[in-house]
This record gives C-alpha cells, structure tokens and sequence, in this order.
C-alpha cells in the first residue's frame, strides 16, 4: 500500500465540495499530476490501466525539461502506480466506478477521490490540480435552498448531496375564508389578506436573510401555484434573482416527495443553463475571428499557445504525432518535427492536448455529447494564429 511520512493521504467520497475547495486552493507548483481513472473489475481492464498510466508516465519523464522536474514526477508517478496495484488486489476498499488522484511531491499531497461515476482516462501533468471532470461530476450534486410556502405556513430547507437541513419554520394563525355575503364579508376578507400579507412578509424576511449569508445559494419556492406567484412580490430583487424554480406543488405531499420534485425540477432546469452557457460559449469557440475548431486548427493553436480554453466533448478520441524534442504536435505522423526535425511518436491526442493547454496557462471545459460538439474539439483563442 502507498506508505510515506511525506504524503497526506485523503480519500473521499462524493460530494466533495470541501475537496475540490482545498485543490483549488493550492497555489501553483510544478509537477502536478492529475490522474482519472475508470477502475474496472477484471483483469483485463487492470492491465488496461497498468498500461495507461505507465506508458503517460514515460511520456511525462521525457517531456521534463529539468532533472529535478523528472525526479519529483517519478516520485508521483511511483506513488499512484502504487495505489493502483492496491485499488487492482483489492487492498483498499473500492466501492467507487472512477478514482481521481492528485499527486504532487513537492507540496506532500496525495489526494485520492472516488466516484460513484467512472471517470475518463485522463493523465495530466501541469502546475495545478486538472479539476473539470471531478467538477463535472459534483455539479451531479447540487445544494438549494427550498422554501415552501402557502398561506398559513412555511418551511425553509437547505438540499443538497442526499442531506435535508431545516433552516427555518413559521406558523401564522390566519383565517379561513368564508362565503358570506355583504359588507361583513368584505371587513373579514381584508382582515384575512391582511394576516396572509403579515405572513408572507415574515417568510420573505426569513428567507432573505438566509438566502444574503450564502448568496452563490440557488433559491426554489414551492407551494400552491397561486401563492408561489405572489410571494415573489415580497422578495426584495437581490433575492428574486436567486430564485432559480417555482414549483406548484401541494404542501400537504410527504415531505420526501415534495424534496424529491425540487431537486428533479432543478437538476433539469440547471442542466439547461448549463447548456446554454456552454453554447454560447461554443459559438465564439467556433467562429472563424474567434476561434479554432476541429483536431487541425486546435493542435496548431496549441503549439503556438493561442487557446484561452479549450473545449473537449466527452466522446472526443484521436491519434496524432508528438515531437519528442519541442513537444509540438500534429494529426498526420510525418517523418521528423516539422518544426525542429526531432523525433515524433504517435500518441492519444486528448490527453497530450489538455496538458499542454494547462501547461500554457489555458482552461479546458468538458462538453456533454447531448451537445453533439461535431468537431470533437474547440478552443477560444486569445490571439489568432
């Protein structure tokens, strides 16, 4: 088993919002290893990492321009490969589908995170942790804060990660309406609107002030359809902007139930969001002024390092060339580097690609394929090549 004084060893299970903030938080060192793994259950699929890993690892070594970047890399290197024979003989628990491991021997931190998803393999050498598909994989995850609501009564819940918190519970003593006639009917009907108004304004206030303490919060309203219009009315905009759903729902529904809509009805509209964010971030990948798109056009602006970010949908899969001497890269094997006249070798294009984008100070993004990204890859330029 991975055995060293020098490691601090964490492994975790979704969700792992505390991870991901400790990851990021790390300031940037050189080399960092980001390792992704789908952990398969036979031999077959073992050796497949065995394979994997090790052959990256080599091109890892080779690339480092310096001894001491070679020797902290293979320290890494040696380190995950260990804690891959033991995730193979079972000598660790493995409940997971896909293991993310972070390695980095300068700073002392092995970080290992299951996930209930398999992973794509991925094997990245850069200065920082490679975070977006573990990210990807949280966003599963959302936290909401739930407010529902009728006319009497209302419970403010913060969801998220399989958890219900109550935050806040009121109860108000408001009359049921009647069908009298006459100008009593009206004095009662104005004392009742008045006792809802008193009602909504002490649920509006509640909310608010939970909504201000964690404003990166999504916010969802529940309740009869009537009085989820209408309760807006009392947020002020700050809130109302947070407000991400409203859903007609009957409060008189098991508690789990009515948690169980929220969630579905927000995972969806996220989802959505989402989408749209990362299309229209696409369209400026795509255009001719803009961007590059299609295996081609990226490698070359990533061999001059022109991409801003880069944009991999998740079905993406090439073979091309990498010069073993300035490390361009290419889709056609010519016979020597275009550029120096080094050696080349054929190589997994995905995965050299991302690293050398992190290593020039680029972004990558993870493009679902219901986007059906046709070029496989795209980058946001930051100049044109």
């Amino acid at each position: 088993m991975v055995d060293s004084p020098l490691l601090e060893l964490r492994e975790t299970k979704m969700p792992y919002t505390r991870e991901l903030r400790d990851l990021q938080s790390l300031p940037p060192t050189y080399p960092f290893l980001s390792v992704y793994l789908d952990i398969g259950h036979n031999e077959e699929s073992a050796e497949a990492m065995r394979v994997f890993v090790r052959g990256q690892l080599r091109h890892a070594l080779t690339d480092a321009r310096r001894t001491r970047d070679r020797n902290y890399i293979d320290t890494d290197g040696r380190h995950v490969l260990a804690y891959l024979e033991d995730v193979i003989h079972a000598r660790v628990e493995r409940k997971s589908q896909g293991v993310a491991l972070f390695a980095c021997a300068r700073q002392k931190v092995f970080h290992v995170v299951g996930s209930s998803e398999p992973f794509r393999s991925t094997f990245v050498v850069s200065d920082r942790p490679y975070l977006d598909p573990l990210q990807s994989v949280t966003s599963g995850a959302p936290r909401v804060l739930a407010c529902l609501v009728d006319s009497r009564s209302a419970r403010i819940l913060e969801l998220g990660a399989g958890s219900i918190q109550p935050q806040a519970e009121i109860h108000n003593d408001v009359m049921r309406r009647h069908h009298q006639g006459g100008w009593s009917q009206m004095r009662f009907q104005r004392r009742v609107d008045d006792q809802v108004d008193h009602h909504h304004r002490e649920v509006a206030s509640a909310l608010t002030q939970l909504s201000d303490r964690e404003p990166a919060l999504a916010v969802v309203i529940a309740g009869p359809e009537k009085v989820v219009t209408a309760f807006r009315a009392y947020l002020p905009e700050r809130v109302v902007q947070r407000v991400v759903v409203g859903l007609p729902v009957s409060l008189k529904a098991q508690e789990r139930e009515i948690v169980g809509r929220i969630l579905a009805s927000f995972e969806r509209g996220e989802e959505r969001r989402n989408e749209l964010e990362l299309e229209r971030q696409l369209d400026d990948a795509l255009s001719p002024t803009r961007g590059a798109r299609g295996t081609a056009e990226v490698l070359q602006a990533a061999n001059e390092h022109a991409i801003r970010r880069l944009y991999v949908s998740s079905d993406f899969d090439a073979r091309g060339w990498r010069c073993t001497g300035c490390s361009s890269m290419g889709t056609h094997v010519p016979l020597s580097c275009p550029f120096c006249a080094g050696i080349v070798e054929s190589t997994d294009v995905r995965g050299e690609l991302i690293t050398k984008v992190l290593a020039s100070g680029g972004e990558v993004a993870a493009v679902p394929a219901s986007l059906q990204m046709q070029t496989g890859v795209a980058a946001l330029l930051r100049y044109r090549t």
